[in-house]
């Protein structure tokens, strides 16, 4: 799978450019699946107690579900993160780009300076964007609720699991607005001089809005779009949607 993402975010600590990385976030092959499972177990059952004897849920089971663990350059894994439909009470089985970070583990001895943690994070945003999501959210633990806001998190809410004080946040998709700015904008010569004047300066001709009325007609110029994975995922939802922001 290619990644349209800065592959510097993906390594460990690099203070010199031209010096090697002490590690590298990738997407897990099977034996390292494997060994990230271990870490999990050793985290959060033996180490933090937060499950009684198991933290495998039915994400595991999904063949959806992306595990990119941080690997030392001798092949360690040194940390995990899985990517995985968010689970819906009443639409577990109509994913329309809504995806969920979880299981985030560090090896003890990796902890720290070497920023790995931080790097999962980054990697699983960049992962999640590549994949289409439309929305991308984490529940974690309270302590490291820091960590992802120092990276740009949203904070939602705060929440309880196994017992414990979570919180819940989301990352901010910016592949939409992108995509927006790559296919509106190009229409701004179209539009030109039908917006309202500001401070009697000629208005832009493009201002991001879903459509503007041609002057001297009835008609009005809508520029908006639905994006392929939507038609793919939800053919319906997808004509819905289309007919609804233009009528809008």
């Amino acid at each position: 799978m290619t990644l349209e993402i800065d592959h510097g975010i993906l390594t460990g600590r690099r203070p010199d450019p031209t010096a090697p990385a002490d590690y590298i976030v990738v997407q897990a092959d099977a034996s390292q699946r494997e060994a990230y499972r271990r870490l999990r177990r050793d985290v959060f059952v033996r180490e933090q107690g937060l499950f009684a004897t198991t933290d495998h849920d039915r994400a595991d089971d999904d063949p959806r579900t992306v595990v990119l663990v941080a690997r030392s350059i001798a092949g360690e894994v040194l940390g995990g993160v899985r990517l995985h439909p968010a689970p819906h009470a009443s639409t577990e089985e109509r994913d329309l780009g809504w995806w969920r970070g979880s299981r985030l583990a560090v090896r003890p001895d990796a902890r720290g300076a070497t920023g790995i943690g931080a790097a999962l994070v980054r990697a699983a945003c960049a992962w999640a964007e590549s994949l289409g999501a439309l929305r991308f959210d984490a529940v974690v633990q309270t302590q490291h609720h820091p960590l992802f806001t120092r990276l740009g998190w949203t904070t939602t809410g705060d929440v309880e699991l196994q017992g414990r004080p979570h919180v819940a946040l989301s990352w901010p998709i910016a592949r939409v607005q992108r995509l927006a700015e790559a296919t509106k904008s190009p229409l701004g010569s179209l539009l030109a001089g039908l917006g309202a004047p500001q401070g009697g300066a000629p208005a832009p001709g493009f201002w991001g809005d879903d459509g503007v009325p041609v002057p001297g007609s009835d008609l009005v110029a809508a520029c908006d779009a639905i994006l392929p994975t939507m038609v793919e995922r939800d053919p319906e939802w997808a004509g819905w949607c289309a007919a609804l922001v233009n009528l809008n």
